[in-house]
């Protein structure tokens, strides 16, 4: 029979899609990924055939009453061990200090050989022995996990920790058995021989890792990490220091301090039941390679899914459950079968799920602090709670003499303890993410002053005497609620700064200090450039005369500088305003009426003007109803000063009247902010009025955009209701301002009712809309066969239309996605959001990495389904394709593509999707452009003409 190369090339390569679509594997991967499974599948492969060995024969010498000494052995050995180790990892590159441990091993296998074969010092070396197999096998277990680390980022280990960490478990399953198959025939103390020849093929597989790692990069980067940190010296101090790395450190010691305990009571079962060394020998391979298999079927199918929908806190509640469920069985029934149930509820969750969510515990740790601090704490911490252990089991096991299955007494309270350090350490976790894209954000995090501090004041003090006009400003704000005799010195001089904003701000400030007299200072600010300044200045002065104050005023009344008279009449009027005398003194409804007869006799235009501002803010403040009509005369006046003190004084007034000419106004997009906050000034009562014109299409599309800030500017229940009843408004652009209004409304008052109902439902659909939009783009982005033959395929008209629908299109997707984010903040903290939005946008990789993994532990279940395949295809430079594929969409036609974008309530995206139908010249198209002929929108209306004309239809 001919064998066939093209077969065995199709079923390779069926396989090859097969693995890599099961387990996520993507271009690029593949070498990495399998180097990794096999260095891993090696290592524990040699530890599951020597741990059995070693265990048999010092069980059958010793007794399990022994186990607690060897364990108070590992931890006094590891203290010196870790921290040589320590010191090697800040000197030596990873890759050399692995290689060195291989080989020191395989030496250290080959002599303990010779010693069992000549029967030397046989009881002390299998002390020796028990111990540093111990210690290889923690420090094997560190390297390939800060390995993993470096090679994998936060997003591929999520992905494949799953599938490499199976290689662990493939090796603890093929070592199991070749450990039962042959420890009966060739004799337990020749598997060695096996060790060292597993440990000898990682050399080169470590070798080949680092040349592919270097090929990227990514060494020199690693090698300037390991150098530069001269603090890390001290890991003790960083897991002090660290609440992160503290709770880290107490989740891997309370693992293995349960973990001995439950390898004690399985040696102690299984030694009373098995007495030959070599039956025993066979029965701890088997009983491993049980639950390896085990592990490996759990790793292979329910890690990834596991970590990935339920996140990396809730997957390491898995190991504590499991166990206590084993201990349980051990306290009713201390029998074989109890033991292995117990053992393998262990081993196998402690290598599949748990193995994966303490891996991705460390991810969000820096580089620098991780390779020193989690070194300690695998190889330290484990051995440290190896020896508590010890410790414990002398005391309760040979102290007490408790039974096997008294001792499941202990580990049940360890459980507890346990379930509440997974509790803590996801909280952590996601603070952890938090404060690195905070400090990715902004350089370091925010710390809130403090105002009662001495060193705090005193700073505030030296800004105030210094020239940062806007710390300043800042500062005079800050202190505004303050009163405190020692800022007088700063205010007294900054009455004169050259900015007149700041002179507004102390002059607001002074007014609380009546004690202290500025009038003899403030007396030269009447004659300030800037009105508000005047205005303030004359208040202060009116309100600081105690005997002659309507003198006083009355003096600056009759001022014959109509700039200092203006600013009298307005002081005058808000002097008044709820005083019927004074009004009548000062006679403010008469000086208003007069100055407006005036106006047309007025020669000088800046005089003028100034007149009909004065004569707004006077309406605004004065409560005279007669003087009313005259805004309706300033409201169309040319210059845009006049209408805007018109416009924020009929606000003022809370006059029904001006209520439809306001909101008429904000077509005026330039008017817009005093519109807005004029209406705002009539507060609920015109809610209903507002909600009327946001939801009607047919209003002016500015007016509708305009409204949202509006009821942001309220910053109520009912504003906050009327919002989320128009969060589906067709027009994206409209809707965009209520979302962002929704989002500001979150940020200044988070407790109101946001109905998280209705966001979720909302962020579903945008989500869709940007799924859809993605697909348009892909589409376009292909030279589409649905394309007339007739039509040029490189003309360049056609290009220049692809090129400009492209565009809108990638403007539509970035706003799609600040929706999308600005309507989580709506339903989780707003800051993590924005910080993650920011995380995601940044052109930093690890910080975009940061940012999704963020989000990953963030949101709930259903979110995390569509949010994060749409955050993954932001990262990095993924093309449209790579993103499309990722989410499992599928391109449409140009045909189907274009007449969907005509449905869209998008006038931009209308006009250059029917600019590249005019240059398609297809007929197909007309019955959907006919509609938009009669389209609201002249640019729409316009370009509907063109490509109607341009398929040779006469309009």
């Amino acid at each position: 029979m001919q064998f066939d190369s093209k077969i065995y090339i199709d079923v390779y390569s069926a396989g090859e899609k097969l693995v890599h679509k099961t387990f996520d594997i993507r271009q690029g991967e593949g070498l990495r990924v399998t180097l990794m499974w096999l260095y891993i599948f090696l290592i524990i492969s040699s530890l599951l055939i020597v741990k059995p060995v070693v265990t048999s024969l010092f069980l059958s010498k010793f007794g399990a009453e022994k186990l607690a000494y060897v364990f108070i052995l590992i931890a006094i050995s590891a203290a010196p061990i870790s921290s040589y180790y320590s010191k090697l990892l800040r000197k030596i590159n990873l890759n050399i200090i692995i290689i060195r441990t291989l080989q020191i091993v395989i030496v250290f296998l080959v002599i303990f050989r010779i010693f069992l074969l000549v029967n030397i010092l046989e009881g002390w070396i299998l002390y020796l022995c028990y111990v540093l197999v111990a210690i290889f096998a923690v420090i094997s277990s560190s390297q390939f996990w800060i390995l993993a680390n470096l090679i994998f980022n936060a997003r591929e280990a999520k992905r494949l920790f799953g599938f490499v960490g199976a290689g662990a478990i493939a090796g603890g399953i093929f070592g199991g058995y070749l450990t039962n198959f042959f420890a009966p025939l060739f004799g337990s103390e020749n598997l060695i021989f096996f060790c060292i020849g597993f440990l000898s093929i990682c050399i080169p597989i470590i070798r080949k890792l680092w040349s592919e790692f270097s090929k990227h990069g990514e060494q020199e980067k690693l090698l300037k990490r390991q150098h530069e940190e001269k603090f890390f010296e001290q890991p003790l101090r960083l897991i002090k220091s660290s609440r992160h790395l503290f709770f880290l450190a107490s989740l891997v010691g309370i693992g293995v301090l349960v973990g001995k305990i439950v390898e004690y009571q399985f040696s102690a079962v299984a030694s009373i039941h098995i007495i030959d060394k070599d039956e025993l020998t066979a029965f701890f391979g088997f009983w491993l390679s049980n639950l390896n298999i085990a592990s490996l079927l759990i790793q292979l199918f329910f890690t990834r899914r596991v970590v990935g929908v339920f996140g990396v806190g809730t997957s390491l509640f898995f190991l504590p459950i499991g166990i206590l469920v084993g201990s349980l069985a051990v306290l009713i029934s201390p029998v074989l079968w109890a033991a292995v149930l117990l053992k393998i509820s262990d081993g196998s969750l402690k290598n599949s799920v748990n193995k994966a969510g303490m891996e991705l515990l460390a991810l969000p740790i820096p580089l620098e602090i991780k390779n020193t601090a989690k070194s300690f704490i695998d190889i330290f911490v484990d051995s440290f709670a190896t020896g508590i252990s010890g410790i414990l089991l002398g005391i309760f096991a040979l102290g007490f003499e408790f039974s096997v299955r008294q001792i499941s007494l202990i580990i049940i309270p360890l459980l507890a303890f346990w379930i509440y350090l997974v509790i803590r350490v996801r909280v952590e976790y996601i603070q952890t993410f938090r404060l690195k894209l905070i400090m990715d954000k902004n350089g370091a995090p925010e710390i809130p002053l403090d105002m009662e501090k001495e060193s705090v004041f005193g700073s505030l003090l030296k800004i105030l005497d210094g020239n940062d006009e806007i710390q300043i400003l800042q500062v005079l704000r800050m202190v505004k609620t303050i009163k405190n005799d020692r800022l007088l010195p700063s205010f007294g001089k900054l009455i004169s700064h050259p900015s007149s904003i700041i002179q507004l701000e102390v002059l607001r400030n002074i007014y609380f200090y009546k004690h202290v007299d500025f009038s003899a200072q403030v007396q030269e600010l009447v004659f300030d450039e800037e009105l508000d300044v005047r205005t303030e200045a004359l208040h202060y002065l009116f309100q600081q005369e105690s005997d002659n104050k309507i003198e006083l005023l009355d003096s600056f009344l009759k001022h014959t500088d109509y700039r200092i008279s203006g600013a009298a009449v307005l002081c005058a009027a808000r002097e008044s305003r709820t005083n019927q005398a004074l009004k009548e003194q000062f006679k403010i409804k008469e000086t208003i009426e007069t100055l407006m007869k005036h106006l047309q006799r007025m020669k000088d235009e800046r005089q003028k003007e100034f007149s009909k501002i004065i004569i707004a803010k006077v309406i605004g403040v004065a409560e005279i109803p007669e003087l009313y009509p005259y805004l309706h005369f300033l409201f169309n006046d040319k210059s845009a000063a006049v209408i805007s003190a018109a416009i924020e004084n009929a606000g003022n007034t809370h006059q029904k009247e001006y209520i439809q000419i306001l909101i008429s106004l904000l077509k005026r997009a330039e008017l817009w902010n005093t519109v807005q906050e004029a209406l705002n000034m009539y507060g609920q009562d015109i809610i209903s009025i507002l909600h009327s014109h946001l939801s009607n299409p047919y209003v002016d599309k500015n007016i509708r955009k305009g409204i949202p800030r509006i009821f942001y500017l309220m910053g109520n229940q009912k504003s906050l209701d009327a919002l989320i009843q128009n969060l589906a408004i067709s027009d994206y652009s409209v809707r965009y301002e209520v979302i962002n209004a929704l989002y500001q409304l979150r940020l200044r008052f988070p407790f109101l009712n946001f109905r998280a109902t209705d966001i979720v439902k909302r962020i579903f659909e945008e989500a869709n809309d940007y799924v859809n939009t993605l697909t348009f783009l892909y589409s376009q982005s292909e030279v589409n066969s649905d394309k007339p033959k007739s039509i040029p395929r490189h003309d360049e008209q056609m290009k220049k239309g692809r090129m400009l629908l492209l565009q809108v299109l990638e403007e539509r997707l970035d706003d799609n996605l600040e929706r999308i984010f600005r309507l989580l903040g709506l339903k989780y903290p707003p800051q993590d959001i924005e910080n993650a939005y920011i995380g995601i946008k940044s052109n930093k990789p690890d910080v975009r990495i940061n940012a999704v993994e963020f989000l990953d532990n963030l949101l709930e279940m259903n979110l995390k389904k569509i949010i994060i395949p749409i955050a993954e295809s932001v990262l990095a430079d993924a093309i449209i394709q790579d993103s499309v594929k990722a989410l499992g969409l599928k391109s449409k036609s140009e045909f189907e593509c274009l007449i969907t974008l005509l449905s869209i309530d998008d006038p931009m995206l209308r006009v250059r999707t029917l600019y590249l139908i005019g240059l398609l010249k297809d007929n197909r198209y007309l019955p959907y452009i006919g509609g938009l002929i009669n389209s609201p929108d002249e640019q729409v209306k316009e370009m509907a003409r063109f490509a109607i004309q341009e398929m040779g239809i006469m309009i």
